[in-house]
């Protein structure tokens, strides 16, 4: 598929022959074909798409899509990934996040007859290599407007993962961002934690556009039915299994399940720990499942009556948090400032400290309590939906008329430069 060819096929499709609207080029390392399981790809296609619909001609890159052009009706991902990434032993290569990210720079610097009339690239930090290839997009490929998206400090959360080679990469990626950031026009990020978090770092102020689900995916969700009678009570987990993050939590559900006769807990997910968890924890009412995804996720979140979301980051989203309000469950979490955000204590959810008689406190008023829990998963269904009726358009719109050589007002929408300003007339 060539950039060059996508460009003519879409400008005459699209009613712009000349090809002359804003053209944006929207750069992530995420696996774009996989929106319904990483949250890094359904912001990528959120955020594009509401670059899209504001008036701009929007380009998707990725370690598995090259130059999908993103549209009002645009799916929650490409219609095929690449051929190429089938093969098993490739795909896990572009997997590792150097790789991956460097072949994501290289198909930036890379865009032939498109270098000249782009008009701003977004580079999505979801990652910590991403924060590297934004530094040397900005230095390789200064012209056009460079637009940092910032889902989350990378050497904080190279810290809390404690991954292989944790702390080296931590001075790589804070070194990187630091050089990524300041040469940036504009800086989005997830929430007013980290907008925080950004001021404090590296001195410069964020717009907060909220993580929100595709479109598609919220309307499944939202069809989801509340939980019906049944003699057993399902608790439920998705995520990842890993740095001991549901150590606690699991714990938790053996105490219970020796107390509650009727309890059932199934913890979908995979990582480092699941093997570990399946020899410690596992039994005919703890189940572990594995990754489960697309519609079959749906089914285990509809048999789901209480749903648990573990607390990884102190500034970070739980993007699960948002698909369980939005499917109208009762919520277990724990308090951050990101979760102070979507559920209050005993409104969206039950909120309760990362402690183990206070998670356990929490978890039983909610098994004990059938009509507790249709009232807060009715309640957090309501916030998801009103969280996601929300158009964050008009905020993107203003932060590019605010830069110079933007007039707002041109022939080809809200974004189109400003020909005089740009030639310094």
């Amino acid at each position: 598929m060539m950039a060059g060819s996508l460009h003519d096929m879409h400008s005459k499709r699209n009613g712009d022959p000349k090809g002359a609207a804003p053209r944006f080029l929207v750069f992530t390392s995420a696996f774009l074909f996989r929106a319904e399981r990483y949250a890094e790809a359904a912001r990528s296609w959120a955020l594009a798409t509401m670059l899209e619909r504001s008036g701009f001609r929007v380009f998707l890159f990725g370690p598995d899509c090259r130059g999908y052009q993103v549209g009002s009706s645009a799916p929650a991902r490409p219609l095929a990934p690449e051929e190429s990434l089938r093969h098993p032993i490739l795909l896990k290569l572009i997997s590792m996040g150097p790789v991956k990210t460097l072949l994501v720079l290289m198909r930036a610097l890379s865009q032939g007859p498109w270098s000249e009339s782009t008009t701003a690239c977004v580079v999505l930090h979801n990652g910590g290599w991403m924060s590297f290839a934004a530094w040397m997009y900005a230095q390789l490929r200064p012209s056009p407007y460079l637009h940092l998206d910032l889902m989350g400090i990378a050497d904080q959360e190279a810290a809390l993962a404690r991954y292989r080679f944790w702390k080296g990469k931590a001075r790589i990626f804070r070194y990187a961002l630091r050089k990524s950031v300041l040469p940036s026009h504009i800086l989005t990020t997830v929430n007013a934690a980290h907008a925080e978090a950004i001021r404090r770092l590296y001195g410069r102020d964020a717009v907060v556009i909220p993580d929100r689900l595709p479109e598609d995916r919220m309307r499944r969700l939202g069809s989801l039915q509340a939980p019906t009678e049944r003699p057993t009570t399902t608790l439920f987990f998705m995520g990842s299994l890993s740095s001991g993050r549901l150590d606690l939590f699991l714990r938790v559900c053996r105490d219970l399940i020796g107390e509650e006769p009727s309890l059932r807990v199934v913890v979908c997910g995979n990582g480092s720990d699941l093997e570990r968890y399946k020899a410690e924890f596992g039994s005919e009412r703890i189940l572990f499942p594995g990754y489960i995804g697309g519609q079959r996720l749906l089914g285990y979140l509809a048999d789901a009556d209480i749903c648990y979301s573990d607390v990884w980051s102190e500034i970070g989203t739980p993007y699960k948090l948002i698909e369980y309000m939005a499917a109208g469950r009762a919520i277990v979490t724990h308090k951050t400032p990101a979760v102070d955000d979507l559920i209050a204590d005993g409104i969206e959810g039950v909120v309760c400290e990362p402690r183990r008689q206070d998670l356990k406190n929490a978890l039983q008023s909610l098994i004990d309590n059938k009509d507790l829990r249709r009232r807060l998963g009715a309640r957090a269904r309501e916030k998801a939906i009103a969280l996601h009726t929300v158009d964050w358009r008009a905020r993107l719109v203003a932060l590019y008329q605010s830069l110079p050589g933007w007039n707002g007002l041109g022939e080809n929408g809200p974004g189109s430069p400003d020909p005089a300003a740009q030639s310094g007339a």
